[in-house]
C-alpha cells in the first residue's frame, strides 16, 4: 500500500503549544504517523486493485467467448457430418431403388401393380427419413442456439456478480478509511487532554 503524506513537525509544534512536552509530542507524532503511513490504502491502490479485477473479467469473458465459438463450431462440424451421412445414405437408397426399378422393367407386365406398390411405399419411407432427418437436425440447430444463448446469459450474471463485488469492495474501504480516521482524531484529542 501507498502512505499518506504526515506533516510531523507541524503535528509537534501543535502539540507543544497546546501543552505538551516537546519529547512526549514527539513520540505521539511518530507513533500516530506510523499507524496513518502504514495501514491505509490509498486512491493508487483501489485503482490498481480495480485495474486487476477488469483485467480478470476481461480475461474470463474472452475464455467464455472462446468456448462460445468452439462449441458452435464443433455444432456446425456435427450438423455437417450428420447431413453428409443423410446425404450419403438417401444416394445409397436412390441407387438401390433405381437398381429395382430396372430389375421390374424387364417384368414389366408381370409384376406391374407390384412394383407400383413397392415404389409407393420406399418413396413414403423415403419422405418419412428425410423428414425425420431434417426435423431432428432443426432440433439440434435449435438446442445448440439455446445453449449459446444461455452461455450469453451466464457471462451477463458473472459480469454483473464481478462490478457488484468491485463496487462492495470499494464501500468498504471507505468504510474502513473514515474509521480509521475517526479512531485517529479520538485517540489524537484524548491525549490532547490528558496532557492539558
Amino acid at each position: 500500500m501507498s502512505s499518506l503524506a504526515f506533516d510531523t513537525h507541524r503535528a509537534v509544534k501543535a502539540l507543544c503549544e497546546a501543552g505538551a512536552a516537546e519529547p512526549l509530542a514527539e513520540a505521539f507524532v511518530e507513533t500516530i504517523g506510523d499507524a496513518i503511513t502504514g495501514n491505509v490504502a490509498t486512491k493508487a491502490d483501489i485503482a490498481e486493485t480495480e485495474a486487476a479485477l477488469k483485467a480478470d473479467i476481461a480475461e474470463t469473458e474472452a475464455t467464455l467467448k472462446a468456448d462460445i465459438a468452439e462449441t458452435e463450431a464443433t455444432l456446425k462440424a456435427d450438423i455437417a457430418e450428420t447431413e453428409t451421412a443423410l446425404r450419403a445414405e438417401i444416394s445409397k437408397s436412390e441407387t438401390a431403388l433405381q437398381a429395382e426399378i430396372a430389375e421390374v422393367k424387364a417384368d414389366v407386365a408381370r409384376i406391374e401393380t407390384t412394383l407400383k406398390a413397392e415404389i409407393d411405399r420406399v418413396e413414403t419411407t423415403l419422405k418419412a427419413e428425410i423428414s425425420a432427418s431434417e426435423a431432428a437436425l432443426r432440433a439440434e440447430i435449435a438446442e445448440g442456439r439455446t445453449e449459446i444463448a444461455n452461455v450469453r446469459a451466464e457471462l451477463k450474471t458473472d459480469i454483473g456478480l464481478v462490478r457488484a463485488e468491485i463496487g462492495d469492495l470499494e464501500a468498504r474501504l471507505y468504510r474502513q478509511l473514515w474509521i480509521m480516521a475517526a479512531g485517529i482524531v479520538g485517540l489524537t484529542v484524548t491525549l490532547v487532554k490528558l496532557l492539558g
